[in-house]
């Protein structure tokens, strides 16, 4: 019997097997999170739908509410919410031992096999609604008309469901009735060779127990009371209209039909010629009179011969080019040469670098060993970015041409971008436009809470007022907007900044040619309590109210975080400080994606941090932190801290709109002190002056220009030098140029 107090957490609740598996549970009545660092706007929507609270980000010291930590198996062990399940004593399951769980009180039809089973699975669940039959659906993939869930709960005992062999999981299963699709050699990761695979299948096709529904060519007897049934030619026999056009469907589609069929209730005749397809199989990206962009998963040699053979039939005027790329290392050091024979079929193919998964780069399974591989044509090595995009356009403009983009990695987003791209053309033979391209790709994959705007105005977002415009704007509402919108900009080869609220910056009059990114949603905003003197801070919330969170919660130390007047992301990149103390005196552990685009989660030891700069967080984005105090007081204490530092704060600072302190203080000595001794005070360039209250502030006194300031900035430099040989090096980020280049002028 299900417990509505016991709570489940998903880990990696975004895949394509754990997203419909939440979706089933939260439906049946089951308290469900979930948490992915890599969620999907499509699948974001479905588990929305289903009730499933999801978390943008969850920490070690918050697993302990929940009961069960259910993961997918590309989840690695290390993972800090695992390893923090383990020692809070939670249980934990992959994928495949929670289905097995539920499925033990449901009347089980697995679909099984080494291809199909997505397609097949969802043909069944499409006639189950389509024909109005009673039984629940687990599927392991979306429906291509987006209308459809990927699960379906209902009271009935009957659940179909995709039943996993990659991860051995197939061995917790006994099935009411099996359909057995087809068994090909795959996954050594996992089995070593190819008998163990052989073993999982034949040991689920024993605990059967009522019913197996398999193609002739098994040749199987029946044992005890289990039935067997072949499914060739179903379809037909029952009457149906054909299936969606290609061998392998027409295979699926008499398998799906015999499933149906078990039920013992009238099939509609349009029940299969009705189906929609399921994502990322022979999807229909672009279309025009002479080219026609596919997506597909195939990620198997036989799965690669069937779907070249169905493309060729589909248009067998045109000249069929396949992009591909490996999934795994393992797979494609073990497969290489079928690989290579399979592709060859096409007139033309390129090679991506491999999706590693969860892999180690493997010795012989790389992109260039797979290309070793080949006899006949060589294929070309391609790049993810606008580069690839403009190589692949210029290869195939002059003849009509399929164009397929296949493999099981993240070769979806690249090929998405083409097709966007290819959208973006203004008219037939003019070059793309960019900015056209960037919002074609993007507004279907951001929640519809994500902004997205061209040429905006960057003036209003900083402190000191002053600045051209981006290129391109974005608010992102959550951490999956951010991985998208970071995606956009890697594949279009543009830059991208991120901006908090906007202080220590200074913006170019140019503007920003790139994308800029601000934390201003709710959910960067967030300031949460971890217990123990712990505080998570997302990369948007402000200084002062982190300052005033802690007070409420009695935890001292964060009071000087009142003087500064920026956000968390900011201050974790430069080390802020004020009043004598620094962001790092109070940081524990700080959560950041890196330069090459990874997410961390690294504790303040793993830093270089010092005056004004954190090295490893300069070179990518904060996203927030854990922030500890040593010591606990009273509010009221702490309030009255407080009110002192700010009441100094104003005393010393001018109220005008600046960018906080200009300049670094040089070794030695302080900017401010050697601007004053030196008469420096009210130096202006246009509406740009050195305060006359703080010798290290620049405020403007309405309509200067950042022109104004980096000229101000270069004559308060040349008479500090002149005057004492210190050079002050600029502490405000310039943004749209570099303090290099200008101050060399």
């Amino acid at each position: 019997m299900m417990d509505d107090t016991h709570r489940y957490l998903f880990v990696g609740a975004g895949g394509m097997g754990m997203a419909p598996l939440a979706c089933w549970m939260s439906r049946a009545g089951y308290s469900v999170s979930g948490y992915d660092a890599h969620l999907q706007e499509c699948v974001r929507h479905w588990l929305h739908e289903a009730d499933v609270t999801l978390e943008d980000f969850i920490f070690p010291e918050q697993v302990s509410t929940f009961d069960t930590v259910v993961y997918s198996s590309a989840i690695p062990q290390s993972h800090p919410i695992l390893v923090g399940a383990r020692d809070a004593g939670l249980r934990l399951l992959r994928r495949g031992e929670m289905l097995s769980e539920i499925a033990q009180s449901k009347r089980l039809i697995a679909v099984v096999g080494s291809h199909g089973k997505t397609t097949t699975s969802g043909m069944i669940a499409h006639g189950l609604r389509h024909c109005q039959l009673e039984a629940s659906y687990i599927l392991g993939g979306l429906f291509s008309d987006k209308s459809t869930p990927p699960a379906h709960f209902c009271e009935s005992d009957w659940l179909v469901a995709e039943v996993d062999e990659s991860d051995g999981t197939i061995d917790q299963f006994a099935p009411e009735v099996t359909l057995v699709l087809n068994v090909d050699w795959d996954h050594a990761d996992h089995y070593g060779d190819a008998t163990k695979l052989d073993a999982a299948f034949s040991g689920l096709l024993k605990r059967t127990k009522q019913k197996l529904i398999l193609p002739d060519a098994f040749h199987l007897k029946p044992t005890g009371a289990v039935t067997i049934q072949t499914f060739d030619d179903t379809a037909k026999r029952l009457g149906l209209d054909t299936a969606p056009s290609g061998r392998f469907n027409q295979v699926n589609g008499d398998a799906a039909a015999a499933v149906l069929s078990f039920f013992d209730q009238p099939l509609k005749s349009d029940t299969l010629a009705t189906f929609p397809g399921m994502v990322r199989r022979q999807s229909i990206l672009y279309q025009d009179t002479q080219l026609t962009v596919v997506e597909d998963y195939a990620h198997h040699p036989t799965e690669i011969d069937a779907l070249i053979e169905s493309l060729r039939a589909n248009e067998p005027d045109k000249q069929l080019v396949v992009v591909f790329q490996p999934h795994r290392y393992s797979r494609t050091c073990q497969f290489k040469s079928e690989f290579a024979h399979s592709l060859q079929a096409a007139d033309a193919v390129y090679l991506l670098p491999v999706y590693a998964a969860h892999e180690s780069e493997l010795a012989g399974g790389k992109a260039a060993d797979l290309a070793n591989a080949f006899t006949d044509q060589a294929p070309v090595e391609l790049v993810m970015s606008l580069g690839g995009m403009r190589q692949l356009r210029e290869a195939i403009k002059d003849s009509p041409t399929q164009l397929a983009f296949v493999g099981a990695g993240d070769i979806e987003e690249f090929a998405g971008a083409f097709a966007s791209w290819l959208r973006a053309s203004t008219s037939v033979g003019e070059a793309p436009s960019l900015d056209a391209a960037w919002v074609d790709y993007l507004v279907p994959r951001v929640s519809p809470e994500c902004k997205l705007k061209s040429h905006e105005p960057l003036a209003n977002k900083t402190t000191i007022r002053i600045g051209g415009s981006a290129r391109f704007y974005a608010e992102p509402a959550n951490y999956s907007d951010l991985r998208v919108l970071l995606r956009a900009a890697e594949l279009y080869e543009f830059k991208s900044f991120c901006l908090g609220r906007g202080s220590n910056l200074l913006v170019s009059d140019h503007g920003f040619d790139g994308l800029v990114i601000r934390f201003s949603s709710s959910a960067w905003r967030r300031v949460v309590s971890l217990g123990e003197g712990r505080i998570w801070a997302s990369a948007g919330g402000r200084l002062k109210e982190i300052c005033g969170f802690a007070a409420k919660n009695g935890l001292a130390g964060f009071e000087f975080l009142e003087g500064i007047p920026g956000a968390v992301g900011g201050a974790l990149r430069m080390n802020a400080g004020a009043m004598g103390s620094w962001m790092f005196d109070v940081v524990e552990r700080v959560q950041f994606i890196d330069e090459d685009g990874c997410y961390q989660d690294l504790p303040k030891e793993a830093f270089h941090f010092g005056y004004r700069k954190v090295e490893e967080i300069s070179r990518g984005i904060a996203l927030g932190a854990v922030l500890c105090s040593a010591v606990g007081d009273s509010e009221a204490s702490i309030r009255g801290r407080i009110d002192s530092y700010s009441s100094s704060r104003k005393e010393s600072q001018p109220r005008g709109a600046s960018a906080g302190c200009i300049f670094k203080n040089p070794e030695g000595n302080y900017a401010g002190k050697l601007i004053d001794e030196y008469g420096i005070k009210g130096m202006s360039v246009g509406a740009a002056e050195v305060s006359e209250v703080h010798g290290n502030f620049i405020v403007n006194n309405g309509g200067a220009s950042a022109a104004d300031v980096i000229e101000l900035v270069q004559k308060v430099r040349a008479k500090v030098k002149a005057e004492s040989g210190y050079i002050l090096e600029p502490e405000v980020l310039l943004v749209g140029q570099s303090w290099d280049e200008v101050l060399s002028e």
